[in-house]
């Protein structure tokens, strides 16, 4: 039984660590090779020297060191991305994408989707882009790697905004800027802000898009880039204030621009609402110069406007079939961008939804997990409460009859006691009869005491080896008993040390417990549902704990009762002053309190050695 027992225990430890480990998803991860960390250090500011590193290097073994090669492969396709080299496919950074994917390495994953989402992009995959773009930031959420965190939000906002999603563009510029902003890197912030202001202008917010512009200005003048980035912010700032109404204040920035930077788009239309069609048309057509679809619509709209006049009248026809020809590829466009949206916002909701089917599977298998380990802790209970019930059953068995054998033995030390007793009376009997000390009327009285006594004896003689027969039959039955006793003892002893590895793996379940594990982590407020989730833990890991507790002590409000459930998962009183949001001396009170209130309420209350840490601990 012991073997059994041990097989039981060691079969219930590895199947909960397998578990947790296929839960968990870990996979041990190896030092990267030397080459491939000085890659990376240099990646930011100099990827031409990174790249050269990866290249002179010898490409690590895809079927031996697996982590290396696609550390390897994620490394070259990010030098070549920032060098704006032609990367013709996605095949060299998928082998990095595929092996970070399944593991916990968040900003491998991240890396690894962000690429996979540029180069799709790059190659006109806008629907596989999105989805990489989505994965990546589910994935950097989980780490500080702000940097990375950026480019996969930004790169996102510009996709919105190319797609006229204004909602879902303002939402991504935020963490964009955000994230720029804990990366503490200027110009991340500058682009950032460009995206903002631009997602404000779309939304028609404009005096927010006006100062948004004006903070990415006042960075690009602190970082002493007063060049073409520069002045293409004043261009479109200039745009909100005309499409905002303020057309002279539009007009005046545009002009106030170096020649080589100024809009001619922008301020012939501000001319031609100021009606002012001289100057508009020389703008207008010094603007005509350009591969943009929707900017020659708009130039030729406004062209075909202004020959409504008698002065330009003689251009309307040509105005007019060049507007025609150009509305209609801005249809067939924006038809196609339609269908591109709303399969785009399919997709993510898609993603979404996949993403929290993955979420409850995870809780079910964990759920599962547990629910087995409880149910092999309890087998485990019953099988050492049996066995110590049994021990006591075979110890008082013992007892009695060894209370029987002692009966025994002083009845055997009687009836030899009287048998001695009877020999001696009767030699004494025969000698008188010998020497002739009686009378001869008496010698027949003598010898009927003596026959008396023989026959005293004899019955005696048959009590004594019935006895000595009981007595062997219970020595027998005892050593066997002992034998027995001995086993059971050393099966007890086997129980508690059962008993104590059951503790250690509830202890190991409750360590292992999402919440419990994230609070260990770091410490915060729990809301009503995070609280419920402890007590129903508790309640099932450490036999039903919370309904004990509260059986012998009824007046236990819901605060006692969490710092008991916090004190009985082991969590010190840092990290409770944490979970209650109060002070250390605070819960120390707490505690004293709480075991002032157990004494009161337990019959012959707590002993003065006993702490609440270690009577809650044993409870």
């Amino acid at each position: 039984m012991r073997k059994i027992t041990h097989y039981i225990l060691y079969i219930l430890i590895a199947c909960t660590a397998f578990l947790n480990i296929q839960c968990s998803g870990n996979r041990k991860e190896k030092t990267p090779l030397l080459e491939l960390l000085h890659a990376e250090s240099v990646m930011f500011d100099h990827p031409d020297s990174a790249l050269h590193i990866l290249e002179a290097m010898p490409m690590p073994s895809a079927r031996i060191d697996k982590e290396n090669h696609a550390l390897w492969c994620l490394l070259v396709t990010q030098a070549q991305y920032k060098q704006v080299m032609r990367i013709p496919s996605d095949s060299l950074v998928r082998i990095a994408y595929d092996y970070y994917n399944p593991t916990n390495s968040a900003r491998r994953k991240a890396m690894s989707a962000l690429y996979m989402g540029n180069i799709n992009y790059e190659l006109g995959n806008i629907e596989d882009a999105m989805r990489y773009y989505l994965e990546g930031k589910t994935a950097v959420e989980k780490t500080d790697d702000y940097k990375t965190g950026y480019l996969i939000m930004s790169s996102l906002a510009d996709l919105y905004l190319f797609r006229n999603l204004p909602d879902y563009a303002l939402d991504a510029c935020t963490k964009a800027y955000n994230y720029a902003i804990k990366d503490s890197n200027k110009r991340y912030q500058m682009s950032a802000l460009k995206f903002l202001a631009r997602c404000y202008s779309i939304r028609h917010e404009f005096p927010k898009a006006i100062d948004t512009y004006n903070k990415c200005s006042s960075i690009s003048l602190e970082l002493g880039q007063k060049d073409e980035y520069y002045y293409q912010i004043q261009t479109e700032i200039s745009l909100v204030y005309s499409n905002s109404g303020n057309l002279e204040k539009s007009l005046v920035l545009s002009k106030s621009l170096p020649v080589e930077y100024q809009s001619t788009v922008l301020i012939g239309k501000n001319y031609y609402y100021l009606n002012e069609h001289d100057s508009a048309y020389i703008y207008l057509q010094k603007s005509l110069d350009t591969d943009n679809v929707y900017t020659k619509a708009l130039i030729y709209e406004l062209l075909y406007k202004i020959s409504d006049s008698p002065r330009y009248r003689k251009y309307l026809k040509t105005y007019c079939d060049s507007l025609l020809f150009y509305n209609d590829s801005i249809i067939a466009l924006d038809k196609g961008k339609e269908i591109i949206a709303y399969k785009e916002k399919y997709d993510h909701q898609k993603l979404i939804t996949e993403q929290q089917r993955l979420k409850l599977e995870k809780a079910d298998v964990q759920r599962m997990l547990f629910i087995i380990t409880i149910c092999l802790i309890v087998v485990i209970a019953v099988v050492a409460y049996f066995y110590q019930k049994r021990l006591v059953r075979k110890e008082t068995t013992i007892r009695k009859q060894s209370e029987q054998l002692q009966d025994f033995m002083l009845q055997l030390h009687e009836y030899e006691t009287r048998l001695m007793q009877n020999n001696r009376y009767m030699e004494e009997l025969q000698e008188q009869i010998s020497h002739q000390e009686v009378n001869a009327e008496d010698i027949e009285s003598y010898r009927e005491q003596i026959d008396s006594l023989q026959s005293e004896n004899g019955r005696l003689s048959e009590n004594i080896n019935t006895l000595q027969q009981h007595i062997a039959e219970y020595t027998s039955r005892l050593d066997k008993v002992r034998r027995d006793t001995e086993k059971f003892r050393s099966i007890s002893e086997e129980n508690l040390n059962l008993k104590q590895r059951e503790r250690m793996l509830a202890d190991y379940v409750v360590d292992n417990d999402r919440l419990v594990k994230e609070l260990r982590e770091k410490c915060r407020v729990l809301d009503d549902i995070e609280w419920e989730t402890l007590e129903q833990m508790c309640e099932s890991t450490y036999g039903n704990f919370v309904s004990r507790l509260q059986s012998i002590c009824p007046t236990l409000t819901k605060q006692e009762l969490h710092l008991c459930i916090l004190i009985k998962l082991r969590f010190s009183n840092s990290q409770m002053s944490e979970i209650f949001g109060v002070s250390v001396s605070s819960v120390s009170q707490k505690k004293f309190r709480l075991k002032k209130h157990l004494s009161d309420s337990l019959e012959g209350g707590l002993p003065e050695d006993m702490t609440l840490d270690r009577w809650v601990a044993e409870f």
